[in-house]
């Protein structure tokens, strides 16, 4: 061990776990929910080990505590000691690993989960857990290292990280506008391409307030003046059971269209986004793909089977 630590009396495993769930929940009151005594006890721990470490874990922004640099820097020193000590305690018990995935939540359904057992066993049949996220937290989260794949937008990501720890998956998410027969009526197939016929429609949007929906919601705006969906979904697949159902119009991402019976549902590209798709990349840290022993090879084959699940 290192002569240059401290004696590590004020340092314990307790205080950097519970120093971590203050890094990862955002505050000591959702580390320790409705439990003043253990809030109380995080604080005080957080104190000690500025102490241990003679500099400030924390800065204060308002009335709460936020981490500083360092605390950061910490933080992520800890989580990866952490993950390796529980592939230690697995690895003695003959236990598999887990590997975490993340994206949106239509693109885990509609890409990872139709590949998810290949994967697995490219992983060497590992337990996977999957993470709905949106593209910043995704980014952030493989940063971190609290998650080790993530599934998101090339624009999300900086040109040296494309770089260096992306691989393509999708050259361009197209996007189509998609409703029943059955809700067209005696309507032509090709009536969807006509924003006068939009106005008799009942559409789905996905209600979650990102890039995409803004985008859609601004195109049908200045398509009919206004734009009131009477269906707020929580995702696009909410959206992809409606228009199935018969019940709403809504719009869907290329790969969102597989699997739709064309003599059920009419699909026409809603021309307003054309030029807005964008491509989809694997992304992860280098970092933590050493730590977790995952080769490059590895890495390749994941990203062909996420490209061949659509």
């Amino acid at each position: 061990m290192s002569d240059f630590l401290p004696p590590l009396n004020g340092l314990s495993l307790d205080r950097l776990r519970n120093f971590l769930a203050f890094a990862d929940k955002g505050s000591i009151a959702k580390a320790a929910p409705e439990n003043l005594s253990r809030q109380a006890l995080i604080s005080r721990q957080i104190g000690e080990l500025e102490q241990y470490f003679s500099t400030e874990l924390t800065v204060r922004r308002g009335k709460t505590l936020a981490l500083s640099e360092a605390g950061a820097n910490l933080a992520n020193l800890v989580r990866s000691q952490f993950q390796d000590l529980e592939e230690f305690q697995k690895k003695l018990h003959g236990q598999r690993r887990t590997f975490s995935i993340g994206a949106g939540a239509s693109v885990l359904e509609w890409l990872v989960v139709p590949c998810v057992s290949k994967i697995r066993n490219l992983l060497g049949d590992s337990s996977l857990r999957l993470s709905s996220q949106r593209s910043r937290q995704l980014v952030e989260s493989i940063r971190d290292g609290q998650l080790d794949f993530a599934i998101v937008r090339d624009d999300a990501i900086s040109e040296e990280l494309l770089l260096k720890s992306c691989l393509p998956l999708c050259k361009r998410v197209a996007f189509s506008l998609c409703a029943s027969r059955k809700l067209l009526g005696s309507k032509p197939i090709s009536a969807l391409s006509d924003p006068s016929v939009w106005r008799s429609l009942p559409f789905a949007a996905n209600g979650g307030g990102g890039q995409l929906d803004a985008t859609f919601r601004a195109a049908m705006t200045a398509a009919l003046g206004n734009f009131h969906p009477v269906v707020e979904c929580d995702s696009m697949l909410q959206v992809r059971e409606l228009i199935v159902q018969g019940t709403c119009a809504g719009l869907l991402p290329s790969f969102g269209t597989h699997g739709l019976d064309d003599h059920q549902v009419v699909m026409r590209e809603f021309a307003p986004m054309k030029d807005f798709g964008r491509s989809l990349v694997l992304h992860w840290n280098d970092r933590q793909m050493r730590r977790r022993g995952v080769e490059d090879s590895t890495l390749k084959g994941i990203a062909l089977e996420l490209k061949t699940s659509r």
